[in-house]
C-alpha cells in the first residue's frame, strides 16, 4: 500500500483513520482476540507518519517519499517501527554503470537525493 508514487497524504490519513477504528474495536476485546484465529489483529499498525517529501524547484515531486509505520504492543507498551519508501534510495541514478564505476565519493553522496533520504531514514530510525 505504501510502496508506489501514487501514495499521498490522503492515503496516509485514510490509513490512520482505519487503524484507529480497528484499534478502538479490538482493544476492549484483546484478551479474547489473543486466543483466537484473529490474533493477528493485535499486531496491526496503529499509525503511519509521512517522514519526508521530495521537491524540485519548489514543486513537490513525491508527496510521500518515506513513511514510518508504528506498531504498539498494548501489554508491554513497546513500540516498533518500520519504514517504507516508494523507490530505492541506496541506488544511485547511474545504476547502469554501477559495476563499472568507482565507488561514489563523499561529495557525490552528499548531494545525491537517494543517499540523503537513506540517511534521513537511518537517523529517524535511531530516534525514540
Amino acid at each position: 500500500m505504501f510502496h508506489t508514487d501514487a501514495v499521498n497524504e490522503a492515503a496516509i490519513l485514510f490509513a490512520n483513520w482505519a487503524y484507529r477504528l480497528l484499534h478502538e474495536a479490538v482493544v476492549p476485546y484483546r484478551h479474547i482476540v489473543t486466543d483466537s484465529s484473529i490474533s493477528w489483529f493485535n499486531k496491526m499498525p496503529y499509525a503511519v507518519k509521512i517522514l519526508c517529501s521530495t521537491a524540485t524547484d519548489d514543486e513537490v515531486v513525491t508527496e510521500c517519499a518515506a513513511t514510518c509505520i508504528y506498531y504498539k504492543d498494548y501489554e508491554s507498551r513497546i513500540i516498533r517501527r518500520s519504514f517504507t519508501n516508494p523507490f530505492h534510495p541506496e541506488l544511485l541514478s547511474d545504476l547502469r554503470v554501477v559495476g563499472v564505476r568507482q565507488p561514489p565519493s563523499y561529495a557525490e553522496l552528499k548531494v545525491d537525493d537517494g543517499a540523503r533520504l537513506f540517511a534521513r531514514l537511518l537517523y529517524v530510525g535511531m530516534q525514540e
